[in-house]
């Protein structure tokens, strides 16, 4: 068998390599690396300084600094404890001051300190005079109330400078009267949703800054109760709370263009004559303006814990008996 001769001679200046994966140049690698970084790079430089975070940058970190240093401040140590024995606890329970619970405000005037008025008749005097402020306190909705209408109108007065959004087809104007020259307008929306009542409160004329209105809480056109600050109505300092009146309006006061409204705050007290002591009402049921003084008194002659109209209940000027004593009344404040 012959030998085959290659065509290509044997070139000593070239090396054969088996095949085998091919490696890519690592210069290029590097260089495409570092471009995209370099892009980036720039693209958030120019980002920082559009913002405008750059700038704010040097305030940040002074901000940052005063804030450290006001949590890392030198903390005073308590002084040494004194080398005596300390007193033994008996001793100290005797001089520590006893803890009392502090009431609120409008509880301050308690049942114990109100204290029975004792009242005689004297020769020559029609009436005697029985102090709200010394003997009297609110006690809420007690005995029987009056209502009272208050008329409105389909335009507002001089009382509705500026008003809320309404969302009913028409609306009713109207002020409720209290004593010592208190108006507050108020305005009646016939929201479909249910009647809504605004009451100008602060009595400024703007019935946009007292706070919600007041939703319709009964079954009939409208109910709902109004609280103003008892003081302030009735001008005495020392009856605290709300005075509470129950504002509302039925098919007749509705047809007679009209709300009504009665007073739920009433005042007890207590009465002495020779002795003997009763219990006594004070109602705003005759004039309903918020003053007490001018709608009389209401006494439990019998003792039942009832007040019967025709024979307990007294007005301005009226004259009364109790334990023998030919009594009439005039309330001051």
């Amino acid at each position: 068998m012959k030998e085959r001769i290659s065509e290509f001679p044997v070139r000593p200046s070239v090396t054969r390599y088996e095949e085998g994966p091919v490696p890519e140049s690592t210069g290029r690698g590097k260089s495409g690396r570092w471009f995209s970084r370099l892009i980036v790079t720039g693209f958030l430089a120019y980002w920082l300084y559009s913002s405008g975070i750059l700038q704010r940058a040097p305030e940040w970190l002074a901000e940052g600094y005063d804030r450290l240093t006001a949590v890392w401040q030198p903390v005073a140590l308590p002084p040494p404890r004194s080398s005596q024995p300390p007193a033994s606890s008996r001793q100290i329970s005797e001089r520590r001051a006893p803890i009392r619970a502090e009431l609120p405000r409008a509880e301050s005037a308690s049942v114990q300190q109100i204290k029975p008025l004792l009242l005689e008749s004297t020769a020559g005097v029609e009436s005697v005079s029985v102090s709200i402020s010394r003997g009297f306190r609110p006690v809420g909705f007690k005995i029987g109330a009056s209502s009272k209408p208050v008329p409105f109108t389909g335009r507002p007065g001089s009382l509705h400078r500026r008003l809320p959004r309404f969302f009913g087809p028409s609306q009713k104007y109207g002020s409720i009267d209290l004593a010592n020259g208190r108006r507050h307008a108020f305005v009646l929306d016939t929201d479909p949703k249910g009647y809504q009542l605004y009451v100008d409160l602060n009595r400024n004329g703007d019935l946009t800054d007292d706070g919600p209105p007041l939703p319709n809480r009964g079954k009939v056109r409208f109910a709902n109760r109004l609280k103003l600050p008892l003081d302030s109505v009735s001008g005495i300092a020392q009856l605290k709370g709300d005075m509470e009146l129950w504002i509302y309006s039925n098919d007749q006061s509705w047809r007679q263009d009209s709300l009504l409204f009665y007073n739920r705050t009433q005042l007890a007290g207590e009465l002495s004559v020779k002795g003997k002591r009763y219990n006594a009402y004070l109602a705003d049921n005759l004039v309903i303006d918020g003053d007490y003084r001018n709608d009389g008194i209401s006494i439990d002659i019998n003792g039942d814990g009832k007040i019967d109209r025709r024979s307990e209940r007294l007005s301005p000027g009226d004259q009364i008996t109790l334990n023998g004593e030919r009594l009439s009344f005039t309330i001051i404040r």
